[in-house]
């Protein structure tokens, strides 16, 4: 980063050195010609001949211009000038941002400047923290090395964040779709409504919500409540299960449906499901690519439950065996996280590695330990089951293990009554939203601005559910 600008930098002030070197030549001639015409004699002679000064002024301009340029490539590199010492020092730069804006930034716990600026920090490590009435806190330890800018960056949460309703009619089984724009839900017999919604979670051009559309009808004998359902990878298609009849059916997400012959799949689903997995498996190896050669390794045969950021720029995993990721799988870079790093891998353990800077992150989540399996009272000794950690991170979009926010630098997951959320690298654990929902329905949505719950909040004695906005801005 600091190399580009400073060659922007240099061929900048080539290109004004040429430019100041044409306007020398403008000058010189027009007062020369000037003087030339002059029509007192008298005053003439009181003029210097400039042909005499010629190429001490251009020398001047050249030293001038070139001091110029060797200052301006010094301050974008982060020297400042030390009246005391009256010599150059080298500081790094710090970039804070903040969204919102209008923060204030502190260093070492001192007020310095608002958010969307830059700094200059003597080399060493400082304490940053970012504010803003209405919203939480941003703190982090950054380490300024010279010549190098470092990023302080914020995504500030509100610390009451507001609720509002999203459904008015009874809610039952919502389940997002893979893409987290839509989620699709039933309402049970006899409501006048029975059938199944879905509502899409993406604004419109106003910014408003929209509103839920029935897909299908409730009718006896075919109560959508009463069964199971769930998306199919493209976020197109519902696929529908009647326990009681054991019929399966697949409904468009976009229009309203009849369970006739022609959406009946038992006889196909198996096919259906096998060509969805070979898609899947398609788009996954293609994002394993983008790993260092060594890291693929590890992850296939030391992690499992891989989740890629929306910009697939960084990859949670699991861990399940002991592994260390070597150094420098690829090219170092300047100016990457100065935060700790663990990458001596421990089974059981959620991690994040960032695939651009080539560091891994140990995510501050406790995996839950796997229920042990009954010992049998027998006099034949069983063969004992290796037990394996489950992490249902694609079970389902649930917050019960952290998933991606859609800034790609935050995870978010749910403990007890609490919405929690940290930065990749682990630091900034904080709670976003502590309140009543019905767990574990909260629901990530395409933008920052919101997350979707479901909770029963209402009239005194009313035992419904219904979705509701946390909304974060």
């Amino acid at each position: 980063m600091t190399i580009v600008g400073l060659r922007k930098i240099s061929k900048k002030c080539i290109i004004i050195l040429l430019q100041l070197v044409k306007i020398e030549v403008f000058v010189y001639s027009k007062l020369h010609f000037w003087i030339a015409n002059w029509s007192n004699f008298e005053y003439n002679l009181l003029v210097p001949d400039l042909s005499k000064h010629r190429l001490s002024f251009f020398f001047l301009i050249l030293f001038s211009v070139l001091g110029a340029t060797f200052f301006a490539i010094k301050f974008a590199s982060g020297y400042r000038l030390d009246l005391a010492s009256k010599t150059l020092k080298p500081t790094g730069i710090l970039v804070a941002n903040s969204y919102p804006d209008g923060a204030r930034v502190f260093v070492n716990d001192k007020f310095v400047a608002a958010t969307n600026g830059t700094l200059s920090l003597e080399p060493g490590k400082y304490t940053i923290e970012i504010k803003k009435s209405g919203f939480l806190p941003w703190k982090k330890e950054i380490v300024i090395e010279k010549e190098l800018v470092a990023l302080a960056e914020a995504f500030l949460f509100p610390e009451v964040p507001d609720l509002k309703p999203l459904t008015f009619n009874e809610v039952n089984n919502p389940q997002v779709s893979p893409d987290n724009t839509k989620i699709v839900y039933s309402i049970p017999l006899p409501d006048l409504n029975a059938g199944l919604w879905v509502i899409d979670l993406t604004d419109s051009l106003l910014g408003f919500s929209k509103s839920p559309r029935q897909i299908a009808k409730s009718r006896t004998g075919s109560d959508f409540a009463k069964s199971n359902y769930s998306w199919s990878p493209d976020s197109r298609q519902i696929l529908i299960e009647f326990p009681s009849s054991n019929n399966k059916y697949l409904l468009e997400a976009g229009q309203l449906n009849e369970l006739t012959a022609a959406n009946e799949v038992s006889l196909t689903l198996s096919k259906t499901k096998e060509s969805w997995q070979k898609e899947e498996n398609i788009k996954e190896k293609a994002k394993l690519k983008r790993l260092p050669l060594k890291m693929q390794e590890i992850v296939a045969s030391k992690a499992a439950e891989l989740q890629f950021s929306p910009d697939t720029t960084k990859v949670l995993y699991l861990a399940t065996a002991s592994a260390e990721i070597p150094e420098k799988l690829i090219p170092p870079l300047l100016a990457t996280s100065t935060q700790k790093e663990s990458r001596k891998l421990e089974p059981g353990r959620l991690y994040v590695y960032d695939i651009k800077e080539d560091r891994n992150f140990l995510v501050p989540f406790i995996v839950p330990s796997p229920t042990p399996t009954p010992k049998l009272k027998s006099k034949i000794t069983p063969t004992p089951i290796p037990l394996t950690t489950h992490y249902p991170g694609r079970a389902g979009s649930l917050l019960t293990t952290p998933r991606w926010f859609p800034t790609s630098k935050h995870l978010v997951w749910t403990a007890e009554d609490k919405v929690i959320s940290c930065e990749y690298d682990g630091t900034n654990l904080t709670t976003i939203y502590s309140g009543p929902f019905t767990k574990p329905y909260v629901f990530i949505t395409p933008g920052t601005d919101k997350l979707v719950i479901l909770t029963k909040i209402g009239a005194e004695g009313e035992d419904k559910s219904n979705l509701y906005i946390i909304s974060l801005r």
